[in-house]
């Protein structure tokens, strides 16, 4: 029995010698059985698989799981927002967050400044790799072990992508996808569905927050095109191994020993032959399709998660917001804040744990006008208005129950500029549209402001 035979394929590019070796000593056994709930794409299996007979299990209580999408051009920036609103509010779930970036996990750990005692991180602490990985993190932060006690934030590498069991009833799943760093975009059809069952008792293990970014990569090939390209390079390939392999043992053994090194893609010197190895170029095929095609467009990223099955709930993560977190001062216009604010109110959160609240009232801090109009106006009132900031205001100001003199007064403070000189003619008229929308039957002069 060969459990998760997915991993042969995911591991091939830097493991090969040692995957041809046990599925040659596989072959010796009289009946042998490779089993994984996570298949890879038939066209792709490793060619030494590909005459095996397949038998599919389908489960009859399998759990939906809906991923809630947040496309985001900071990934790490999203997280540490994350961390911090379960920390600094007492919230009662914790994150576990999968991505395959040591680097990453620091960086998010130094952007929220995470406390040591509640952070939980697995990676790998073995040979070389451990000791880069402890080089990464702050000498205040250990690596644990999967079965280490949860912590309120919690970080996995790939080395708890499959093959592990965690346990926490308030656990909410986490998946980073960042699209500068290759290796935390993961084949949907195998590691991403792998992640999603990590957490075997969460309540809440029917939502899956997906945080990415879109690769930079060039559009200029496609796909198909890249296909065509390593199915050209591949027959080629095969080719010139016939070519040689056609020589007599003397001839073929004398011309290899010429060649320093093999200048083919796919193609290995093995007992005084050469050898193509397809699996090679599924390999090139299936690391394109993941880096510069699934992760390049939101489109692709959502019709690879429902070719497998998943239900993509809609995208709501406010891009505004996210500006607005990572640049304070960014000026943006009213219409632009009153629309997003407007959007929040009347929108329901996708994900259970997720509130628009904050949302708006990091808006109103921003601009405590668009709350105030939108309370008090609404938005026909305000769009009839133009989003124009003085009408409104004098909206405002002429339904407060106050003084009409009072209320002149609030007006013209909201409409001229201070220590500016201004028209005699443009004060008339605008004082004389005060008083209109006042309902005050009086001729406006210039001479009026002394009042």
């Amino acid at each position: 029995m060969v459990d998760e035979w997915h991993v042969l394929f995911n591991a091939y590019s830097f493991r090969h010698t040692a995957i041809r070796n046990l599925l040659a000593a596989a072959n010796r056994f009289a009946r042998v059985t490779y089993m994984t709930a996570t298949p890879i794409e038939r066209k792709y299996v490793l060619e030494e698989l590909k005459h095996l007979p397949v038998c599919a299990i389908r489960w009859p209580r399998s759990t939906e799981v809906a991923i809630h999408s947040r496309q985001t051009s900071r990934p790490a920036r999203y997280i540490v927002q994350e961390c911090r609103k379960v920390l600094d509010k007492g919230l009662p779930y914790n994150l576990h967050i999968f991505v395959n970036s040591v680097e990453f996990i620091a960086e998010v750990i130094g952007l929220a400044e995470l406390p040591p005692e509640q952070v939980k991180i697995v990676c790998s602490a073995s040979g070389d790799n451990g000791t880069r990985n402890r080089r990464k993190l702050s000498a205040d932060y250990s690596i644990g072990q999967p079965s280490d006690p949860v912590k309120k934030i919690n970080f996995y590498t790939s080395t708890c992508f499959e093959g592990c069991d965690l346990y926490d009833e308030n656990g909410v799943t986490f998946i980073v996808s960042d699209g500068r760093k290759a290796h935390t975009l993961l084949d949907i059809s195998t590691l991403f569905t792998q992640i999603c069952g990590r957490l075997r008792d969460s309540r809440y293990k029917g939502e899956i927050i997906h945080v990415y970014s879109t690769t930079k990569y060039s559009r200029e090939v496609t796909l198909d095109e890249f296909v065509a390209a390593t199915e050209k390079t591949l027959r080629e390939a095969v080719q010139y191994a016939e070519e040689i392999n056609s020589l007599s043992d003397t001839a073929r053994s004398k011309t290899l020993s010429k060649i320093p090194y093999i200048n083919e893609q796919y193609v290995r010197i093995e007992d005084n032959r050469l050898v193509v190895d397809k699996n090679l170029a599924n390999m090139d095929i299936v690391n394109f399709k993941i880096c510069r095609h699934i992760y390049r467009t939101y489109v692709h990223l959502a019709d690879e998660l429902k070719t497998n099955g998943y239900s993509i709930m809609q995208h709501t993560f406010s891009k505004l917001i996210e500006k607005l977190g990572t640049e304070p001062h960014l000026r943006v216009t009213f219409k632009d804040l009153f629309d997003e604010y407007h959007w929040l109110k009347t929108t329901l959160p996708s994900f259970s744990l997720e509130s628009h609240e904050e949302s708006c009232a990091r808006i109103a801090t921003k601009q405590p006008l668009v709350k105030q109009a939108y309370d008090e106006l609404g938005t026909a009132k305000v769009a009839a208005l133009k989003y124009h900031v003085g009408n409104i205001r004098r909206e405002l100001a002429k339904r407060q129950s106050l003084p009409t003199e009072y209320k002149i007064v609030l007006m013209i403070n909201a409409l001229f500029a201070k220590q500016t000189a201004i028209a005699k003619s443009r004060v008339k008229t605008e004082l004389q549209r005060i008083y209109d929308d006042l309902g005050i039957h009086r001729m406006a002069k210039a001479t009026d402001l002394a009042r």
